[in-house]
């Protein structure tokens, strides 16, 4: 004779309680709303995007610069920067400092091919080549812009009369913005493959005009300093998470 197990029955209680919280959680709410759980902040790994070891040989190279402040109708408010340098020696500072890869410097005649940015990414024979007399197992190159603009105009203020009452009046604002965008392009230094292609970008406006611009492209840097990271270390982010009594 078979036996046969029975389940026990659920009474209203239960039935009604596991109705409310599949309720609550379709609509959204915040499982702490539920009797028995804690809510708790962990800090979650981030993998790198590209899939290093962290020893690897790598070198900056050249990067194409989009546009140059001298090319501005306004260039005479500002003094041309080598963008292209620049980058270059900050992010190298960057990776020698927080990765433990080892940075080669990239030859002074290596010359980008003068192409648009998708034959660039498919030229493996030219990677390749860097790859070869670096010595190098990864091959940075990419785009990057830099814009100063001037953000002043005319805003609204509020202000109340020698009678009491309240005025509305144009008041000019002066402030200039800065945006960099950075396209990052990773190479195999053996094969010359494109491993990986990325865009960062970054704006910040300051409350004044002809700022420096220099420094306006270091704000904009430091920024996104943690992405840039991101593509060769372990981050950390935070999440909450719930724990259920």
């Amino acid at each position: 004779m078979t036996a046969t197990h029975r389940f026990p029955r659920r009474g209203p209680a239960f039935l009604g309680g596991a109705f409310l919280a599949g309720v609550l959680l379709a609509a959204g709410a915040p499982l702490a709303v539920l009797a028995g759980s804690t809510e708790v902040k962990l800090k979650l790994p981030l993998r790198p995007k590209l899939a290093v070891t962290g020893r690897e040989r790598l070198t900056v190279a050249p990067f194409l610069v989009a546009s140059k402040l001298s090319e501005r109708k306004d260039a005479a408010r500002y003094k041309d920067l080598d963008l292209d340098g620049e980058f270059r020696r900050y992010l190298g500072k960057l990776l020698a400092r927080r990765t433990k890869m080892t940075i080669v410097p990239t030859p002074s005649d290596v010359r980008l091919p003068v192409v648009p940015l998708k034959e660039l990414g498919e030229n493996a024979a030219f990677w390749k080549s860097v790859g070869s007399r670096t010595n190098c197992d990864i091959v940075l190159s990419g785009v990057v812009d830099f814009k100063v603009e001037d953000k002043s105009g005319y805003k609204a203020e509020q202000y109340v009369g020698v009678d009491g009452r309240t005025y509305t009046r144009q008041v000019m604002i002066e402030s200039t913005g800065f945006t960099l965008e950075i396209t990052v392009l990773a190479f195999d230094g053996r094969s010359g493959a494109r491993l990986f292609q990325e865009t960062f970008r970054d704006s910040k406006q300051k409350p004044r005009r002809a700022v420096d611009e220099m420094a306006g492209l270091f704000e904009n840097l430091f920024s996104l300093e943690n992405q840039l990271l991101g593509l060769f270390v372990v981050r950390e982010r935070e999440a909450n998470r719930y724990v259920f009594d």
